[in-house]
């Protein structure tokens, strides 16, 4: 009686490895499969004038940073200004170990040649595209973007105050506050790169305490 018993304990952990084995397999990461990786894969031109597929060539296997914008805007809110002291202190990082990625929600004024004189006139580097999608393109990534968003970061339309960070090899997708402090950016994407390993001491995740001295303003402003 105790070797059958034994016997059927043994046959139901080996099956519940087989399954999750199998799991590991051919299902992805809880995180992709919440959606962390199912970006459109929509054409996107860049202001060099290439056609890229958003997710296929741009996303997946890759560190990004991901913002919105328009040209229009930026006298009133300087969005790209603040994406350029989070390239200029990622330095040669920018490229290869990160990406930066700044979509157009206007393609119908921002023509690939107005895109092109902004890139020139502000010397962007290697590494950061300013991109134009269609119209209703700019509508579906920007959606797929705002299901990790917090409750209190939705609203209607395109959100350009916030910038969408994450790794898209393993579908996890965080996002801070446009104008946020650059260091404490580089600090959020620098978590997500490979080869990074822990010799300090052990560090509080999530938001700083409130009650800290010596908190950043914008160390909360961040989901």
């Amino acid at each position: 009686m105790n070797t059958e018993k034994s016997r059927y304990t043994a046959n139901s952990i080996s099956r519940l490895e087989l399954r999750n084995l199998l799991l590991q397999a051919f299902l992805p990461p809880p995180t992709q499969g919440r959606g962390g990786n199912q970006f459109p894969n929509v054409p996107v031109t860049s202001h060099a004038g290439r056609v890229y597929q958003f997710h296929s060539e741009l996303i997946s296997n890759k560190v990004v940073m991901v913002q919105f914008m328009s040209l229009d805007t930026q006298q009133l809110f300087p969005t790209l200004k603040h994406m350029a002291q989070v390239a200029d202190r990622l330095g040669d990082k920018l490229g290869k170990e990160v990406n930066i990625y700044s979509i157009t929600t206007k393609p119908e004024a921002d023509s690939v040649e107005r895109l092109a004189k902004y890139a020139q006139e502000h010397d962007l580097p290697a590494g950061w595209l300013l991109l134009r999608p269609t119209s209703g393109d700019s509508q579906a990534i920007s959606d797929r973007f705002a299901k990790h968003l917090t409750r209190h970061h939705h609203h209607t339309g395109i959100n350009t105050r916030m910038v969408h960070y994450g790794n898209g090899g393993v579908g996890i997708w965080g996002a801070f506050a446009v104008d946020a402090d650059p260091d404490m950016a580089l600090s959020r994407v620098s978590w997500l790169q490979p080869g990074k390993i822990a010799r300090d001491e052990m560090k509080r995740a999530g938001p700083i305490a409130l009650t800290r001295p010596d908190k950043d303003i914008n160390s909360n402003r961040d989901v």
